[in-house]
């Protein structure tokens, strides 16, 4: 059984607050063209993580920070190198403001997700951590090159 929010660190105003933002930032992102952006994939991810957290599921929160770290990974580019028109820099922006919230999330949910995969062991679990920040960090740089 999932855990309730109720039994979780983040309070249910934060979770509304980074759902609500998440659907703006789904929204965003399903509005570029498929070649320009994130996936759709990615999007409909997103959307399904902050809906679940709307109705007060916790693994909402896992499913939301990792789609915003896909989703910001493959926007800032289109917003920093620009070059683009302005209606998927409009789009890019709505996606990168809504995913954010959920991005700052990524440091709590990150311990969770390592134990889930790896189980208890304590020695692993950090790791496992440090590794998976790594490989975050990585992805969030990766689309430049």
């Amino acid at each position: 059984m999932g855990r309730h929010l109720a039994f979780t660190a983040v309070g249910r105003g934060i979770a509304a607050f980074v759902a609500v933002a998440g659907l703006i930032g789904a929204l965003g992102a399903i509005a570029l063209p498929t070649g320009s952006g994130p996936s759709p994939e990615a999007a409909a991810v997103l959307a399904v993580g902050s809906l679940a957290l709307l109705a007060g599921h916790a693994w909402g929160l896992l499913i939301v920070a990792l789609a915003d770290l896909l989703i910001v990974g493959a926007v800032w580019p289109l917003l920093v190198f620009g070059g683009r028109p302005s209606s998927i820099v409009v789009a890019a922006a709505i996606a990168l403001a809504g995913a954010l919230p959920g991005l700052v999330l990524l440091g709590r949910t990150l311990p969770g997700t390592v134990e889930l995969v790896l189980g208890e062991n304590v020695r692993w679990r950090s790791a496992g951590v440090a590794v998976s920040g790594v490989l975050c960090l990585v992805s969030l740089v990766l689309p430049v090159f």
